[in-house]
């Protein structure tokens, strides 16, 4: 799975891994992806049930992602680590720059995922007193 989520990493097409939606002509698919990484993790309950089961953590960081691309890149390192998607295959995946090529049943729902923190630079945390009607700047 790290060997698969270190070739996420870095300036990509990610149109694999977006879905379809109405923004879609209207976003580039490049996107820059700074992290992908793959540990163990932990559950949030202690309970006895949850002892016996693996639990992973993923994190991904960028400055932007796609429509649904973290759930598929989510779906697609577990596949990978259940052997049903190869490396390879993977790399075929991001080279195709094609949503329809993602496979079918491989995005992770999103239960289980979420967002831990978003970082923003002081800059774009400043605002003037002014008010304006001049958009906001779009990423």
């Amino acid at each position: 799975m790290r060997t698969a989520a270190a070739l996420l990493v870095g300036t990509h097409n990610f149109n694999s891994f977006r879905a379809v939606s109405s923004d879609m002509p209207h976003v580039s698919p490049v996107k820059t992806l700074d992290v992908a990484d793959v540990q163990p993790g932990s559950s949030f309950s202690h309970t006895h049930f949850h002892r016996n089961i693996p639990l992973w953590e993923l994190t991904f960081t960028s400055r932007s992602f796609l429509y649904r691309q973290v759930r598929r890149m989510t779906g697609a390192l577990v596949a990978v680590g259940q052997g049903t998607l190869s490396v390879p295959q993977l790399k075929d995946l991001l080279e195709a720059q094609d949503s329809l090529a993602f496979p079918q049943g491989v995005t992770a729902p999103a239960h289980g995922l979420f967002l831990t923190r978003v970082n923003y630079r002081d800059a774009d945390l400043q605002f003037s007193q002014q008010t304006s009607d001049e958009p906001l700047p779009s990423t």
